[in-house]
């Protein structure tokens, strides 16, 4: 059977390039004539209509045709059939008793013969892509097909035009096919993406009217038939136009039973409607119609059958990509961008119509209007998508700021402490402008603070700023963000460090940041308000209700931690593990495209790796394993996964730990959330390039040395700030954590020498949560 196929395909595949040889060298090889004869008496052949098309302005209508390249014209082979004067190089015409002879050859095809020959390619493009890409869709193949009948109307059109039978035969044919094989692939569409049944008995009759019609266009053959011809014309053009009503009729008539229904079919067969009226209402209004009624078009279906690819492109990038697009919003942007054409190419034409008046006529003026007018759209409606991604090289300047703006809005979520401000906010805006320091200052009543990063001068700016001279500063530039009666917050960045000042751009772009870290800040004060004052009350409480306030505390944060884990093991996970299996199974279909088998396993490989990220985040919300294997294993296993995502090598070592591993899980658990802490704020802060760990007991005392190489701080300004972080978070953290099992807290740091912390906790005496 698949030899059976292979032939067959290869047979087609010959027949069709045996058929694109002939069509080419009729086309490029014989002038388009367009000379339409009609016999007044039995021996004159009088011109009476000559095609716009035509290249030879030498012959007018009424002159009598003596002889077409040395015969009698009632012996040439396309008078004899269509009564027409084509494959002519010469003829000779009689006009008021002079007799001249015209040669009829052109150096240069008509441009009608290209515009074919490129929507020809178009079309074939089209067709092997679908048949490559979707060649299991049976919508897919006919669609497919539907683009080869179009490639063989293109095909043979110039043929056709020069009087060559085939040609006549093919596109005559093709164009009685096409309407047919469109209705029956919305049928197959339909019923492929939505499950819906329509009426398939009509078209056995209409494809046995297009082969009957083809059967009888064997007379063509036969001159004494001739007479055939002058009616194909027009039943292929009605067959043509009624098949397409059928088409609209389909779908209008979809469109009206579910347009109102919140649907993706309701929203493909919006967007095919549009298309399809887009498409095939030029054509039949302004070509064929035009035609049939009064004998000639107001535009030639060469410029027209253009339009006739978008509703089968519009099919094939919705089987091909399964999605769909907003065909209003196509619409409105295309007559917003004539909208915007309009006015220039009015300018323009009026401007050529002046200039070369006398030398052209309407249909030339209103050429150069239409074509100006859809190039300078297609211009305008490509030009926010080429401009979006050609960005980064044409203006990449605004590429940077708008990137890091991206970057910057996103981080501000992250921030719950000033020192964060500096980390992460002030860090990007000194690298994006490229300035050699910036800095966010707090000014209150009787103090103020300053985050800096880079090359400051804390002690000009704080002049600056206590004196109000900043606005006009030459190395300044300040940007005032919050301003009430408790405090006043301004950004400031020094020039660049080319020396230059801040551009325009880079200034509006600044006062959007600014803009952004208004809310930012105001929200970091308030937590600050709220802890200080959260400290104050907790420092005068009795010691027993200090205790019992820090149990409490701990409880919370611990029920809340597992019902979070809980919760993303039972239904987060559950559903990956449940889509992993699904798109497994999905990749080991035997009919899936090792294309689309390869993407499928690299989003199940994704998924994977979203799943073993939040199994780390239980973890370290519910560190379950402290109870299955205890504290030291648990810690050792945390760290070492740890190790994978940290800027720094990170050693452990834990040596025997009986005595805290008797203890109950609240106290390990104690231990653990330090050591977790610990390794959050060397991660944030610490800038190290190496932290260690160290476990041990001695004595009925359980020691956890912590070190690392980092860049330190002052002790007193630490602790301040610490105390301020979201969340209780930080030094006063974890001091609380070891004051509450009853240990001591040691700490050793100052700038650039690292950080050293020694935590002791009595195996004896140590408390639960």
């Amino acid at each position: 059977m698949k030899i059976v196929v292979k032939i067959s395909v290869s047979m087609y595949m010959v027949l069709f390039i045996a058929l694109q040889i002939w069509c080419s060298f009729v086309t490029f090889h014989f002038p388009y004539n367009g000379i339409y004869l009609d016999t007044a008496r039995t021996d004159e052949w009088i011109v009476s209509k000559l095609e716009a098309n035509s290249t030879n302005d030498k012959i007018h209508i009424g002159d009598k045709v003596i002889a077409i390249d040395g015969k009698p014209p009632g012996e040439w082979s396309t008078v004899k059939r269509w009564n027409v004067v084509e494959k002519a190089n010469t003829v000779v015409i009689g006009r008021d008793g002079v007799v001249d002879s015209i040669d009829l050859r052109t150096s240069r095809p008509a441009l009608f013969d290209i515009i074919s020959l490129a929507e020809e390619f178009v079309c074939l493009f089209m067709c092997v892509l679908l048949l490559v890409r979707e060649s299991r869709s049976p919508s897919a193949r006919l669609l497919a097909f539907s683009f080869l009948s179009a490639a063989l109307i293109f095909m043979s059109l110039g043929a056709s035009m020069r009087g060559d039978l085939i040609g006549k035969l093919m596109i005559a044919s093709s164009m009685m096919v096409l309407p047919i094989v469109f209705l029956h692939f919305l049928v197959v569409f339909f019923k492929e993406k939505g499950d819906m049944e329509l009426p398939k008995g009509h078209f056995k009759y209409l494809y046995g009217i297009a082969f009957l019609a083809f059967v009888l266009r064997g007379l063509y053959l036969f001159p004494s038939m001739a007479f055939v011809y002058r009616y194909d014309g027009s039943v292929t053009m009605g067959f043509f136009i009624i098949v397409i009503s059928l088409n609209i009729s389909l779908l209008a008539t979809l469109f009206v039973k579910i347009r109102k229904a919140q649907t993706p079919l309701a929203g493909i067969i919006k967007s095919v409607f549009y298309s399809l009226l887009i498409s095939f209402l030029p054509i039949i209004c302004l070509s064929f119609l035009p035609q049939l009624i009064i004998g000639d078009w107001i535009f030639d279906p060469i410029y027209t059958s253009w339009l006739l690819l978008i509703f089968p492109i519009t099919f094939s990038y919705l089987i091909a990509s399964d999605q769909l697009y907003d065909i209003g919003l196509v619409v409105r942007r295309v007559l917003f961008a004539c909208l915007m054409a309009v006015v220039p190419v009015s300018l323009f034409t009026g401007a050529f119509a002046i200039i070369f008046h006398g030398e052209t006529n309407g249909k030339q003026i209103l050429f150069v209007f239409l074509g100006s007018i859809f190039l300078l759209s297609a211009m305008l409606y490509a030009a926010e998508y080429w401009t979006t991604r050609l960005e980064p090289y044409l203006f990449p300047r605004k590429y940077v700021l708008k990137s890091a703006l991206k970057k910057i809005s996103k981080n501000l979520g992250t921030i719950s402490s000033f020192r964060d401000l500096k980390d992460i906010i002030l860090v990007d805006i000194v690298g994006t402008l490229q300035v050699t320091g910036g800095a966010i200052v707090f000014r209150h009543k009787n103090d103020m603070e300053i985050f800096c990063e880079g090359e400051v001068d804390t002690a000009e700016i704080q002049r600056l700023v206590n004196s109000s001279a900043m606005l006009d500063h030459p190395y300044f530039t300040f940007m005032e963000m919050n301003c009430h009666e408790e405090y006043t917050s301004y950004l400031i960045v020094t020039r660049k460090k080319t020396n230059t000042r801040i551009s325009k751009e880079e200034l509006q772009w600044l006062q959007l940041i600014t803009s952004y870290l208004e809310v930012s800040m105001e929200n970091v004060y308030l937590i600050r308000k709220l802890t200080g004052r959260l400290q104050q009350m907790v420092s005068h409480l009795p010691q027993e209700e200090h205790l019992w306030l820090r149990k409490v505390m701990f409880e919370l944060q611990e029920e809340e931690r597992v019902r979070i884990a809980t919760d993303l093991h039972d239904t987060t996970m559950q559903d990956l593990f449940f889509l992993k299996r699904r798109l497994t199974s999905l990749a080991e279909k035997p009919s899936m495209r090792q294309e689309d088998r390869e993407q499928l396993n690299s989003m199940n490989n994704f998924v994977e790796m979203i799943n073993a990220s939040l199994r780390q985040s239980c973890f370290e919300l519910n560190p379950h394993l402290l109870k299955e294997v205890g504290l030291k294993q648990t810690l050792k296993t945390f760290v070492e996964k740890e190790s994978y995502t940290t800027p720094f090598e990170i050693s452990f070592r834990a040596e025997q730990i009986s005595e805290i591993e008797g203890k109950d899980l609240p106290a390990k658990r104690h231990i653990f959330r330090i050591v977790q802490e610990l390794l959050n704020n060397a991660k944030k802060h610490s800038q190290a390039a190496n932290v260690s760990f160290h476990l041990w007991e001695e004595d009925h005392f359980f020691y956890l040395s912590y070190r690392d190489d980092g860049v330190g701080f002052h002790v007193k300004e630490e602790v301040a700030v610490e105390i301020a972080a979201s969340g209780g978070m930080g030094l006063a953290y974890m001091r609380s954590r070891v004051l509450h099992v009853g240990g001591s807290f040691e700490l050793e740091t100052a700038e650039g020498e690292g950080t050293h912390i020694l935590i002791t906790i009595p195996t004896e005496e140590v408390m639960s949560a």
